[in-house]
C-alpha cells in the first residue's frame, strides 16, 4: 500500500513546516509520497494550503513528479498542468476525483474504495477506526501520520 505524507507531514501536523521545500524532501527521502497544495498567481506557481506561501518552479516539482500528487488548489494552476507530465488534481467537497496523470481516484467517501482509491486518514483518530475490512484495499493513504499507519499496515 502507498502511504503519501499530507503536505509533508510524517508523525503529525507541522504547521510552520508544511508544503514547504525542504519538509516535503525530507518526506521523499524517507521513503514517502508527497501530497502537497499548489497554486498560480501572478503566473508564478506557489506551495501552500490556504493561500500561496512559497514559490515554486515546475522543474522542482518534475524532478519529483514519481512522488508528488499535487492538489490544484486554483483554476489557473488545474489549466496550467493539464498538458504536463504531473499527477494532479482538483477538488473542493466531491466524493470522488479523478487524478489526471494516473489511473488512481482520490476518494473522501470511504463507504465505496476499491483498489484505485487514495483514501484520506489525515487524523490518528481517523487511523484508529481504519480496518482494511471497512475500506477494502486501496491503492494508498494521505495522512499526516504515515509513519503511524506504516506500524498498523
Amino acid at each position: 500500500m502507498l502511504l503519501i505524507a499530507h503536505r509533508g507531514n510524517c508523525s503529525g501536523l507541522n504547521p510552520e513546516r508544511e508544503n514547504t521545500h525542504d519538509y516535503i524532501d525530507e518526506a521523499i527521502e524517507r521513503g514517502y509520497d508527497v501530497e502537497i497544495d499548489i497554486w498560480s498567481w501572478n503566473d508564478v506557481l506557489w506551495l501552500g494550503h490556504d493561500e500561496p506561501q512559497y514559490p515554486v518552479e515546475q522543474e522542482w516539482l518534475l524532478n519529483r513528479k514519481d512522488k508528488l500528487w499535487i492538489h490544484c488548489k486554483d483554476f489557473k494552476s488545474l489549466d496550467l498542468f493539464m498538458d504536463s507530465a504531473l499527477r494532479f488534481f482538483y477538488h473542493e467537497k466531491e466524493n470522488y476525483t479523478a487524478i489526471m496523470g494516473s489511473s488512481n481516484i482520490w476518494a473522501h467517501n470511504l463507504q465505496e474504495v476499491n483498489s484505485r482509491c487514495i483514501i484520506p486518514l489525515l487524523s490518528l483518530n481517523d487511523i484508529t477506526k481504519y480496518t482494511s475490512d471497512k475500506y477494502g484495499k486501496c491503492y494508498g493513504i494521505c495522512s499526516d501520520y504515515v509513519t503511524e499507519l506504516e506500524k498498523n499496515i
